[in-house]
């Protein structure tokens, strides 16, 4: 997936997740939160940098052709090759918090090395780690 503005210029690195084509992508109306489906079956979702925001949502048998996201950002709908509709139901910075406070203490965060381990721990103090908290 690639985000462009409107000049052509490329907002961000390709959001790399999905194992084969992309099908779907949608936008949320607050512009933060990107969604997106594909052929192996997952509904992935990133912030604008091109960082996951959560583990890909599983459910669907089969590719996954459409996404949307609600106007309040609290409901994700992807429609499927199994001819299911799915709901996905939460506020995404819920999610992350679930994620960032799973991993607060793994030894990663805690001294991260890797670029993608540094962008995590830079995600997780944005959104969820207070100053405070750590």
């Amino acid at each position: 997936v690639r985000l462009w503005n409107l000049q052509g210029l490329a907002l961000a690195k390709p959001l790399r997740g999905h194992k084969g084509w992309v099908y779907s992508v949608a936008i949320s109306t607050d512009g933060q939160t990107i969604v997106s489906g594909g052929d192996d079956g997952a509904v992935r979702l990133w912030n604008l940098q091109g960082l996951p925001l959560a583990e890909p949502l599983r459910g669907h048998e089969g590719w996954v052709y459409s996404v949307a996201i609600s106007a309040d950002g609290q409901t994700i709908v992807s429609g499927g090759e199994d001819g299911t509709v799915r709901l996905w139901r939460g506020d995404w910075r819920a999610w992350l918090q679930v994620c960032c406070d799973r991993l607060r203490y793994h030894p990663v965060f805690t001294n991260p090395q890797t670029e993608e381990a540094k962008a995590a721990c830079e995600t997780c103090q944005k959104y969820v780690w207070s100053k405070v908290s750590g």
